[in-house]
Order: C-alpha cells, then structure tokens, then sequence
C-alpha cells in the first residue's frame, strides 16, 4: 500500500523552540537564543503539546524537565530537524556559487564540437559543478526532463524560451571522402546528388532529416538516397570517411577533417545555413550560479570558429 508522505499543515510549528527549551531547560534562555519573548516561546510550545496530545516538559518554578513523552519527541525530532537545516544550508549555498549538478540537454551532433574544446578547462575550472551532458536530438520538455538548460539551433526554439547566443552563424554542407570522388566523381549541383550515394539521418521522431540547399533566395529540398542511414551526427562522418557515401553536416563538426584532408567540401556555395547555437531555459526565474558560470565559459572560450 502506498505510504502518505504529506505532511500535515503546521505540524513543524514549535519544533524550533520546542528544540530550544530541550537544550536550555529554560522558557526564558530560549526566548533570548531565539529572539522573542518568554511568552511567545511558552504559547508555541503549549500550541505543540495540543497536537502531539500530551505534554512534553514538566515545568516549576525553578527548572523545566522533559516528560517521557518529551524525550521521546527530542529523540527523533532533533536529528529530523537538524536534517532539514542541512537541507536548507546545502540549497541555499547552490544558491550563492557555482555547486551541484548541471544538466544541459543537446543536440548529439553538437557534443562534440561544442564540449571537446572547454570541457577539461570547464570542470578544472569549476570544481564543485558536476556536468551531465545528455545528447538528445528530440526537442525534449526540460522542466520534465529535469535539465537546467538545453542548447539547440536558433530556429528550433520557442518564442518563450530565454535564448542566449554561444555560436555564430554556420553552414550545413556535403561533404565526401577522396576516396568517394575517385569512384564515383564530383557533383556539381545539388540536383546531380540524386545520382549519388548519400547517408541519411534519422531523427528520434522517426523522419529523415532532408538534404536543404540555397537556390536564389529561396531555399529547396532534394531527395537523396544511399545504402546507410544512421541516427547519429559521428556515424554520419564514420560512413562518410570510409568512402561508402556522401554526407551532410555542420561544416565546424568537419573542420578538422577538413585540415586533415580526410574530408572535402562541396557545392558550399549553396549550403543553407542556421542561425547558430543557443543555450535555452524556459523561463525569466534567477539563473543559478551553476549555469551563469558555465554560460560564461562557453562564450568566453569555445573556438573562434563557433565564435558570435
């Protein structure tokens, strides 16, 4: 059977000074140590015997003792007490420097690119911040999810999310391996790709992302086929290296590759490109410390080439 775990209304009134007189033996010391009156101190504890129905200090004129039934109540009261204290000291300094854990929600593709660069620096930097980085390429609830933040390209995000930039502006562009042009040659214009071999991407709702591309000021789809389809941004560049096919991507995913010579970059004079990377949370509350440092360092030192 399921326990009821709700607490009823008012029933941690009087702990405190209850807890208090325990300690001092005294109505009056209490009163001082908490800082109101003896009679203020005396009505809160009476109001506490009336719901725990029996008295819980046996008090004269001269001294004040605990009844049984008032050593048994500091028994448990006290370490349940001094629990919630921690609790509260524990919240209220995640409150004021940069501690606990920080869950950021992102597109799979951008895990690397955008964490490779700063992630030893950021966790040498911020010791006391444990990063939980959740590759996700569904547009997930945060609230639901329990993230503090996600980070997606400009045009996927709500009107009501707070957006703040980390990238500039990039391009989504094909690229192939050499191996892939010696074999089966270069296309020149989008169109020819229908005539290539091209891995696709899936996306967590089941559809495949379309191969966009700049045709004037409008921008047009072309439909592509090939022998692999992954749902995962590195299984794309894997495939793509190993010749098989053609592939399309963030081209400062590809950067590296590209300096290698392991990869090139075609038709980029058509490449659609996105507004950028930005880090979201749903709504105008105090952004904890947590995430403030971790904003703050990704601007401040992800590479000049995802740069704002």
């Amino acid at each position: 059977m399921k326990q009821d775990l709700t607490i009823p209304h008012g029933a941690l009134d009087g702990i405190e000074a209850f807890l208090r007189v325990a300690e001092r033996r005294s109505f009056s010391a209490a009163a001082a140590d908490l800082g109101v009156s003896p009679s203020a101190i005396s009505q809160s504890v009476k109001a506490l015997e009336a719901r725990v129905g029996a008295p819980l200090f046996m008090r004269t004129t001269r001294s004040v003792g605990l009844t049984q039934a008032g050593e048994m109540f500091l028994e448990r009261a006290a370490p349940a007490y001094a629990g919630l204290a921690d609790a509260y000291e524990a919240a209220r300094n995640l409150g004021n420097r940069p501690a606990g854990r920080l869950r950021i929600n992102l597109m799979r593709g951008a895990v690397q690119p955008m964490f490779e660069p700063i992630l030893a620096g950021f966790c040498d930097t911020y010791p006391e911040i444990e990063l939980e980085i959740f590759g996700d390429d569904a547009l997930s609830d945060l609230n639901a999810g329990g993230f503090d933040a996600g980070v997606r390209m400009g045009e996927a995000l709500d009107a009501d999310m707070i957006a703040i930039r980390l990238t500039g502006p990039f391009r989504f562009t094909v690229f192939g391996a050499p191996a892939y042009f010696e074999r089966h040659g270069r296309p020149q214009t989008p169109a020819e790709l229908r005539q290539h071999r091209c891995v696709r991407l899936r996306l967590a709702s089941g559809g495949l992302i379309p191969w966009s591309f700049m045709e004037g000021n409008r921008e047009v789809e072309v439909p592509v086929t090939g022998p692999v389809i992954v749902n995962d941004q590195a299984a794309i560049i894997m495939a793509v290296r190993s010749g098989v096919a053609l592939g399309m991507t963030a081209e400062p995913v590809l950067q590296e590759h590209i300096e290698r010579g392991d990869l090139e970059v075609i038709l980029a004079d058509r490449a659609v490109s996105t507004a950028g990377l930005f880090l979201y949370y749903p709504s105008r509350k105090q952004v904890m410390p947590k995430l403030r440092a971790f904003i703050d360092y990704a601007r401040d030192h992800l590479p000049e080439d995802m740069a704002r």
